[in-house]
């Protein structure tokens, strides 16, 4: 088997895992970039409270994702 067939063997198989990640960031880049934004405007006031800020709005964020996951089967 040529490089040539060999390289378009894996860009063939690795075609359908490359298009799943691009299609998850694309879902999750603008809450992602939101999230980073409101976090580093609370660094710029004071370094720890941007930490504090990211770790917040990310427990919410979790804590919402279980509760809707938990109306999703229980209705």
């Amino acid at each position: 088997m040529s490089v040539r067939a060999r390289l378009g063997a894996v860009m063939v198989a690795t075609a359908g895992p490359a298009g799943t990640v691009v299609r998850v960031l694309r879902q999750a880049g603008p809450g992602l970039v939101g999230l980073a934004s409101v976090s580093y405007g609370a660094w710029l006031a004071w370094p720890p409270a941007g930490w504090m800020t990211l770790g917040a709005l990310i427990l919410v964020d979790r804590a919402y994702a279980r509760l809707s996951q938990r109306r999703e089967v229980s209705i």
